[in-house]
């Protein structure tokens, strides 16, 4: 189920306005697996094995981190078929589906637990079969940054420097973090990061723009199927 935005700061929300929102990271540790069912490894597997279903390219919003760069699965002009995505997941390549709120109730729900506080968001799921996998290079986000990090162990270094202070070539290391199950990490907009992956995983970064002068509501979830049998 998804957790109010309140329950997930380890400081009251005033205290979060006044000192950590876009100016600093902090870590919310936990010692239970409280992201679970946010998404599942029976959830990957079942998304990953519609690829190409009837046809239709099923993962529009699908990246892939490889050893010549980002592939795009919208954008690439000669997509990838399902046996080499495949071989791709298998070689220790990192896989990104974007825009994936929508893939289940809890973390649709979750969005718009954070929009109370910020504008539209959206749900991105990073995942990986293997310790070491590619991951992306020094990076920093043009958005508010909420990791759920659902499945597995991930180190994330920290930077000291935002991308407006300089170039990510010459940022320095602020400090380095594992994250377990069930551990969350904020970062705000524009701070560089990157991490290692120590084991298959599974996290969820939700960003959000800020809320502009017309407050956003999420179209609500409906429950379609209800109490049918067998589902």
């Amino acid at each position: 189920m998804s957790i109010p935005f309140e329950q997930l700061l380890p400081m009251p929300v005033e205290r979060f306005y006044d000192e950590f929102k876009h100016k600093k990271y902090f870590i919310a540790k936990s010692n239970k697996p409280i992201f679970k069912d946010h998404f599942s490894w029976v959830e990957l597997d079942r998304y990953l094995n519609g690829h190409g279903l009837n046809g239709w390219f099923r993962m529009p919003q699908c990246q892939i981190v490889t050893p010549n760069g980002k592939y795009c699965h919208k954008k690439a002009k000669k997509k990838l078929n399902r046996e080499e995505m495949f071989k791709l997941w298998n070689d220790g390549n990192s896989f990104i589906f974007t825009l994936s709120e929508f893939l289940n109730q809890t973390m649709w729900q979750q969005c718009t637990e954070f929009e109370k506080y910020y504008g539209i968001g959206q749900a991105n799921i990073y995942c990986s079969n293997a310790k070491d996998a590619r991951c992306f290079p020094i990076h920093a986000d043009s958005t508010d940054n909420y990791l759920f990090h659902v499945r597995g162990k991930i180190r994330w270094y920290i930077y000291n420097e935002f991308e407006y202070d300089c170039p990510k070539e010459k940022a320095t290391v602020n400090t380095t973090v594992d994250l377990d199950e069930g551990d969350m990490l904020y970062l705000p907009r524009k701070l560089y990061h990157r991490v290692d992956t120590l084991s298959p995983r599974i996290s969820i970064s939700f960003h959000f723009t800020e809320r502009g002068a017309k407050p956003y509501r999420r179209a609500e979830w409906l429950d379609w199927l209800g109490e049918i049998n067998g589902t």
